[in-house]
């Protein structure tokens, strides 16, 4: 029979604060919805509490989950996307100096706030139960990694050595790289890792490359020996989704970046190359849309393009697009650019690469593993390069979303990792039977 998986909620939990989805949340989201509205699989939701630790119902998880698809906005068509026809206006009237880009002001407190009170009111306020009644040998998963800085929300772990306990890891970065981070982020993913080491019986990661970076961490914090899975990220199921390019943007020269704005995604090479590109071309140049929520240091790097009239007729930042609008965003783009001095692994450049779209990405060790034929890698600090293959490449065309290979789906994705989950389950099942025989017999 297959067991109950307890799937951690506390990153979708979370999700009303934030205006959309990050690329982790979508991950995210994937699978709750594979597990929760798949009757045929036994799912409950783990969310700390004021009370504790506590296991919610499926129905009530669903509920959740729906809401949260309303709030991000996953569902709509392109059309209804409020943020989608400022940009194409944006991008069509090149020159008007008095438009400013289409953004989405962050959320205030207050608006957060009456989100999350509202997330809990279509979602249902209950106690939920102990963990304590989770059925024996269980599966313990945890893909949001958001909760693991937080150790004591894992001490219910050591009470139920029956249950196989997975933490998704997408990377060491703020440990590798602290200057792209706060201080606050370090001691931050320091603690995830340990929470990992302490509480995991078993690792998700999505390339070798980040694979490699994890156990070496692990190592330096005294435990080598956790199993690591390494498994590539889907594509999001609404860039998948059929549709073509919008046509009123047919033969208009633009490129594309998506991240967070913040050093490490290094946007600061592509505004130096825009403004070379404007100083040489003016009017003609082609446009960079930047879509992304503010990160750290985000009014530093967007404070570039607001205070240069001519770069900002040329360079849209926008926040809060849905995903169908991206994916029509992404389908008629002359590229992708993802320039970031590091990653775990690179969403934009398999989307990008799944809908058919060139791509230039910074030659780092994950986007080497993930960049296929359309993929130029240049280093992320030649800017020279950069505006060389930015300027060879055309405008991007009416473009449709091609045939998306089954093993790229979410439903793959989600199907793979939950059966790799139970058969090491089962394997550690017969494993501690083993173990519990052997000690057996040796008592005299």
């Amino acid at each position: 029979m297959p067991r109950a998986i307890a799937y951690d909620l506390t990153r979708l939990f979370l999700g009303p604060l934030s205006q959309s989805p990050r690329g982790i949340d979508r991950v995210d989201i994937a699978f709750a919805n594979y597990l929760f509205f798949n009757r045929k699989i036994e799912s409950v939701g783990i969310l700390p509490t004021p009370w504790g630790i506590r296991a919610f119902n499926a129905d009530m998880v669903r509920r959740g989950l729906d809401h949260l698809h309303h709030i991000w906005a996953e569902r709509i068509d392109e059309g209804e996307d409020p943020h989608w026809q400022g940009l194409v206006a944006a991008i069509l009237e090149q020159g008007v100096p008095n438009r400013p880009a289409p953004r989405r002001k962050p959320a205030g407190l207050l608006t957060k706030a009456q989100r999350m009170w509202m997330h809990l009111r279509r979602t249902g306020i209950a106690l939920g139960r102990s963990v304590a009644t989770l059925p024996h040998g269980a599966i313990y998963l945890n893909i949001g990694q958001i909760g693991l800085a937080v150790p004591v929300f894992h001490r219910w772990l050591a009470n139920r050595r029956d249950i196989t306990a997975a933490f998704m890891l997408h990377d060491t970065i703020p440990l590798e790289y602290p200057q792209f981070v706060s201080p606050s982020s370090v001691t931050h993913h320091a603690r995830m890792v340990q929470t990992a080491l302490e509480r995991a019986d078993l690792v998700i990661t999505t390339t070798q490359h980040a694979r490699e970076t994890i156990v070496s961490t692990m190592a330096q914090m005294g435990r080598a020996d956790v199993p690591i899975h390494v498994r590539g990220l889907p594509l999001p199921a609404a860039l998948g989704m059929p549709r073509s390019a919008d046509p009123a943007l047919a033969g208009r020269h633009y490129f594309l970046t998506c991240s967070t704005i913040e050093p490490r995604k290094n946007h600061g090479l592509l505004i130096d190359v825009w403004r070379r590109i404007v100083a040489r071309m003016g009017a003609r140049a082609p446009h960079l849309v930047i879509v992304g929520s503010p990160g750290r240091h985000a009014e530093t790097i967007l404070g570039e393009i607001a205070g240069d009239p001519a770069l900002a007729r040329h360079i849209h930042h926008v926040s809060g697009l849905s995903s169908p609008a991206l994916g029509r965003l992404t389908l008629g783009a002359a590229a992708m650019l993802c320039p970031s001095y590091a990653e775990g692994f690179g969403l934009s450049v398999l989307e990008a690469n799944a809908l058919g779209v060139p791509t230039i990405a910074s030659d780092i060790a994950s986007h080497r593993e993930i960049a296929n034929a359309q993929t130029r890698l240049l280093p992320p600090d030649d800017r020279h390069a950069w505006e060389e293959a930015i300027m060879d490449l055309p405008p991007g065309f009416l473009r449709s979303t091609p045939a998306i290979p089954e093993t790229m789906t979410e439903a793959a994705y989600c199907r793979d990792i939950t059966a790799f989950l139970h058969n090491f389950a089962q394997t550690k099942h017969k494993d501690a039977m083993q173990d519990f025989s052997l000690r057996h017999e040796k008592r005299p």
